[in-house]
């Protein structure tokens, strides 16, 4: 969706950089060699060794793109800054709206000014880039009216292909079906079968994994899963999700004991739990408790963060106190993000530990806003999304990058959702 702006060397430079690379080379003498094979040599194969300087966008924007009706902010940065912004049709080469920049700051770290443009009021679909004079302009951008509906269809469509050719990975299935199952009314039925596509996309894919055995180091994670499953599908066909219930104790039998707390484990505990009710499980579960109290750092752990949300929805009998425990420790986190939220995705002097870690936090706010359905929290996902889709100060869009996608459909699935509801 971007690409690296780069100077290129002039003509002149080129032809002198290939002429001094050949000098000081010598041909080893040959038998009947022509005395112009060293020329020969020297044009068709030089030895250009340059450094090419990669430039960066001073206008930062969301490469992925922008719903039409909500916020729509860029950040803009350099040593001088404009007063106003351009918004301009990237086919017309037509202004169709301009703004003041706002917020204007200092880095004294870096030297430069960092201010933004806020384009809230247009809400034209379409391909649009910003321009500004003596900073230069952003890469393109699409306004689109389902923008968060269209990201989530993208989603799903690639992790159904993963589905059916078997490269989808337990934990990615795990965060897909938690994403169906806090907003199934979402998820469509193209076939019109009353079965969601995505669930019996899953059906197929658990299908492939049987066939070709489970991976053993994953065996804890696709117990949780099938018992999720089997929790989800019980209302389409009760004696399949009987059948997956019982497939996952028996793969949960295989993982060896455990002297020691593991979050894979504890996920697969609540999982189990919910789908069964057996008090074997319940019992294991508690096991953990003291690990958790006075100890909110288990939240870093993406297992134990859904093991936590499925036992507090469970209509099995719980310790009250365990739940009360992992509430407060999601929502004193949430704030946590909430508060520091603009240190850790400013567009120019972020501080954060990469682009994985910050996934997390926006999945730990994701969860507090499943259970709270809070627009502040809400704002905070999506400030967190458009900062890893380009708006951070190398323009880099970490949501085009390999990896793992569910992550990012549980987002675009919560923002698909519960936007409409806000506005």
């Amino acid at each position: 969706m971007s690409g690296d702006n780069r100077y290129l060397p002039g003509l002149g430079a080129l032809a002198l950089a290939c002429f001094l690379a050949g000098c000081g080379q010598q041909a080893e003498p040959q038998e009947n060699t022509s005395p112009y094979a060293a020329a020969a040599s020297m044009e068709t194969t030089p030895v250009v060794d340059y450094t090419v300087p990669q430039m960066s966008a001073n206008v930062l924007v969301d490469l992925c793109g922008y719903p039409a009706e909500g916020k729509k902010e860029a950040a803009v940065k350099g040593r001088s800054l404009p007063e106003d912004f351009r918004l301009v049709d990237a086919a017309t080469g037509e202004t169709v709206y301009t703004g003041s920049i706002g917020q204007i700051q200092y880095s004294e770290e870096l030297g430069i000014s960092l201010g933004y443009a806020d384009f809230s009021d247009f809400s034209g679909e379409g391909e649009y880039y910003l321009e500004c004079d003596i900073i230069g302009q952003s890469y393109p951008f699409a306004i689109e009216g389902q923008f968060f509906e269209q990201l989530f269809a993208e989603n799903c469509q690639q992790i159904a292909d993963k589905c059916q050719d078997g490269t989808l990975e337990a934990p990615e299935a795990l965060v897909l079906l938690l994403a169906y199952e806090w907003y199934g009314q979402i998820f469509p039925d193209g076939d019109e079968n009353q079965i969601p596509d995505i669930l019996e996309e899953l059906k197929g894919w658990v299908a492939l994994r049987e066939n070709d055995g489970v991976q053993e180091e994953d065996t804890a994670i696709y117990a949780a899963f099938l018992a999720k499953f089997s929790y989800n599908y019980q209302n389409f066909d009760r004696q399949y999700a009987t059948d997956c219930v019982r497939r996952a104790a028996t793969v949960f039998g295989q993982v060896p004991p455990l002297h020691y707390r593991d979050a894979d484990h504890f996920l697969a505990l609540t999982e189990l739990y919910r789908a069964t009710g057996l008090a074997s499980y319940g019992n294991q579960i508690l096991d953990y408790k003291g690990f958790f109290e006075n100890n909110s750092s288990y939240l870093e752990e993406t297992a134990y963060l859904l093991g936590a949300m499925t036992y507090m929805v469970t209509r099995q009998k719980v310790d009250v106190g365990m739940c009360d425990g992992f509430m407060g420790d999601l929502m004193e986190r949430a704030e946590e993000i909430s508060d520091h939220c603009s240190e850790m995705i400013h567009p120019v002097t972020a501080r954060n530990n990469g682009a994985e870690d910050l996934m997390k936090h926006a999945l730990e706010v994701s969860c507090v806003n499943y259970v709270m359905n809070n627009y502040q929290y809400t704002g905070v996902v999506e400030e967190f999304l458009h900062y890893l889709m380009g708006r951070n100060r190398e323009s880099v869009n970490f949501y085009e990058q390999d990896g793992e996608r569910a992550d990012y459909l549980l987002l675009f699935t919560q923002l698909a959702a519960t936007i409409p509801q806000q506005e």
